[in-house]
């Protein structure tokens, strides 16, 4: 494939991505493990960020340069903010972008929002403290890239912190229930974020087993001490508020997957 042929894929993949995300804008809050819908996930969603960033409220800790990637409605960007935080968010869907404002105007607590993308924020080289993202690099095309273009935008020593999902391998009596669940309605927003097949097999992180793939991405871009764990306590209290047939159904599993830029 000729590199013009090649650029002209990459933009028509991003376009698709955009245009999905623009089309599920309205309703992305409203559905359950994607929107903060409950006081106790409310509660859960401010501590993991408190852990990872720190509560900058508090004198003794410091206020960071903040950048969320792939921001989408503002979740970690409005916590972060919430928290004492300098937040810049960055999405590619301007419906997205809106609903974000929107809420940072009824909260009263204020981020810089910008339209731009994930994989090449807008943002000066060196001007943050940390980068974080939220139900990001599974819609990636090229997290290789993305992760390379976070290093660069990080102070040494600076931080990511990258929140995504698994889909563990279950045994099989437990996939057919699954299965079964999802086929009676315990999954009605399965195909919420569905992109074209085209699409799909552009991702090389749309389905993960464990967060080992991302973990070697980011040390290929050059982070330290990359680590991860699993965030049980949000996916109890998330998973408390689902029906019977939606917890059958649901076997995604949330985790934090972390680095630091270089120092030297």
């Amino acid at each position: 494939m000729s590199d013009e042929a090649a650029d002209a894929r990459r933009v028509a993949v991003k376009a698709a991505i955009t245009a999905a995300w623009d089309r599920g804008a309205a309703d992305y809050d409203r559905i359950p493990r994607h929107g903060i819908l409950h006081d106790d996930e409310r509660r859960a969603w401010r501590r993991l960020v408190a852990a990872i960033l720190g509560d900058a409220t508090h004198s003794e800790v410091p206020c960071r340069d903040v950048l969320d990637v792939g921001t989408g409605t503002g979740t970690l960007a409005l916590l972060a903010a919430e928290l004492g935080h300098d937040v810049v968010a960055v999405d590619l869907s301007e419906a997205m972008i809106l609903a974000a404002r929107r809420k940072s105007i009824e909260s009263g607590i204020g981020v810089d929002w910008r339209i731009g993308d994930a994989e090449d924020p807008p943002v000066a080289h060196g001007s943050m403290d940390a980068v974080v993202s939220r139900h990001l690099v599974w819609t990636l095309p090229d997290p290789a890239f993305a992760a390379r273009a976070w290093r660069e935008r990080l102070r040494p020593g600076g931080l990511v912190a990258v929140i995504d999902g698994t889909y563990p391998r279950l045994p099989l009596p437990a996939r057919l229930l699954a299965a079964a669940a999802a086929r009676l309605g315990g999954n009605d927003d399965a195909d919420e974020h569905a992109y074209p097949a085209e699409v799909d097999s552009r991702l090389p992180l749309m389905t993960q087993r464990s967060p080992a793939a991302l973990m070697e991405v980011l040390r290929q871009a050059g982070f330290e001490r990359v680590r991860s764990r699993g965030l049980g306590e949000i996916d109890r209290v998330e998973r408390a508020h689902l029906g019977l047939l939606q917890r059958t159904a649901d076997g995604w599993r949330r985790y934090l997957v972390v680095g630091r830029a270089p120092r030297g």
